[in-house]
């Protein structure tokens, strides 16, 4: 990295009782040699606050009531100090490297607010109980997949926390762009997504309809940046 000294950087990891994985989870983002790792248990009725208290530092664990995977990123966001910006569901997993390509990626476009890489999708094998791939690895509207720098925050705005039914970081994604944040992809999987029977997106039907609405909104908004100011010579009006 450039400059005198590199960035911190901050995983941020939300769970709902996520016990059966969140372990690897913590301990794939450990490997990557983060500053801080915070652990929000959006009220968990499993162990998962438990498992993420016994790894110490620099794991950090906080519990709150049930609001939603939004409200437990943003409460992640607001307990972390760090330069930079990760977010990892608890399913989930970081491969080994994902980290350094992200920081280089970001040293190399210092104007870039966002370096973002691609995911591939994993299923555990009916056989073996191993986790396997099931397709190629593709770019996909996933905060997990991103390194982002803390000041993004401050343009973009927290995640939404009405989205309690997910679509909460394509939401982001979506702000992110309208925003004019500049971003730079990374050829490289930065995000191992574990397809499984409790994914929140197993749900076709309601999935689809959730980024629809999420899609509206965000056409709504630049509609509204877009339309003319009453009075304006492009408003039809007469002027001044």
């Amino acid at each position: 990295m450039a400059g005198d000294r590199r960035p911190t950087v901050a995983a941020l990891i939300p769970v709902w009782n996520g016990a059966a994985y969140l372990a690897e989870a913590i301990e794939s983002v450990v490997a990557e040699r983060v500053d801080e790792v915070v652990v929000v248990d959006d009220g968990s009725t499993d162990d998962s606050g438990a498992i993420a208290e016994r790894f110490g530092p620099p794991v950090r664990c906080l519990r709150q009531a049930n609001r939603g995977v939004a409200a437990a990123r943003n409460a992640a966001l607001r307990a972390s100090r760090s330069d930079l910006v990760a977010f990892l569901d608890a399913d989930d997993v970081w491969p080994r490297g994902r980290l350094e390509r992200l920081l280089c990626a970001l040293d190399e476009h210092p104007g870039c607010g966002i370096a973002q890489g691609r995911l591939r999708r994993m299923v555990r094998s009916a056989r073996t109980g191993d986790w396997e791939f099931v397709d190629e690895s593709w770019r996909a509207p996933n905060v997990s997949t991103a390194l982002i720098r803390r000041e993004v925050f401050a343009t973009v705005g927290p995640f939404d926390e009405n989205a309690r039914g997910g679509g909460d970081d394509v939401d982001w994604l979506l702000r992110v762009r309208e925003a004019g944040v500049a971003e730079v992809g990374v050829d490289a999987i930065t995000l191992y997504y574990r397809r499984h029977d409790t994914n929140m997106t197993n749900d076709v039907a309601t999935d689809q309809s959730r980024l629809l609405r999420v899609l509206a909104r965000s056409i709504a908004r630049r509609r509204a940046v877009s339309a003319p100011t009453p009075g304006s010579p492009t408003d039809g009006g007469e002027g001044t």
